[in-house]
């Protein structure tokens, strides 16, 4: 899986990319608006593996997809892409992006590619991403991109970080929908 934009890489990730996707994938404070833990270099090592050679669109597990910037292959961050085992033709998406690189636009870029690639090659209905309430940068991604808040959950998060329970978001987009813009 090659998908390039003006800045980016969209790409499987390999073992090259341990110590880049350290950096932010160790990081308790990029991890605490998302439901994973940090990962030790074991860890990051056997998930980068396990994550190689996957076709794209695999119903049923997540996929993470690395987001390398094109000027010098720094790993920046990662999607995350989820088919739903019953209904294939609906999309999960999530990102993760380095905090040393928020704030430049990598997120709408990488997941706009992802997105485009969905309704395009794929032939996706619907798209549909999962926010934490508390992360409005993460939320206007997907506004950018057109997505529309779907739902409110309420108390339906427990982040381990501040022992409460938090609001999530529920977005999504349909393939009719692409292209308009937020």
């Amino acid at each position: 899986m090659h998908l390039h934009t003006p800045r980016l890489l969209l790409r499987w990730l390999c073992p090259d990319d341990l110590e880049d996707f350290l950096e932010y994938r160790s990081d308790p404070a990029v991890l605490r608006y998302q439901s994973m833990s940090p990962m030790s270099r074991a860890q990051a090592a056997r998930f980068i593996k396990s994550q190689a050679h996957k076709a794209l669109g695999k119903a049923g597990a997540y996929q993470q997809i690395g987001i390398e910037r094109q000027s010098d292959g720094k790993l920046v961050g990662d999607c995350a892409l989820k088919l739903r085992a019953g209904e294939p033709r609906i999309a999960e998406v999530g990102y993760t992006v380095n905090p040393a690189f928020q704030g430049q636009g990598y997120a709408t870029e990488a997941v706009g590619a992802l997105v485009g690639e969905l309704f395009g090659r794929l032939g996706i209905h619907k798209v549909a991403a999962l926010v934490d309430a508390r992360n409005p940068a993460s939320f206007r991604v997907l506004e950018k991109l057109g997505f529309a808040r779907e739902a409110h959950l309420r108390l339906s998060y427990f982040d381990p970080i501040d022992g409460d329970w938090f609001d999530e978001y529920w977005y999504g987009l349909l393939r009719e929908e692409w292209g308009r813009g937020g």
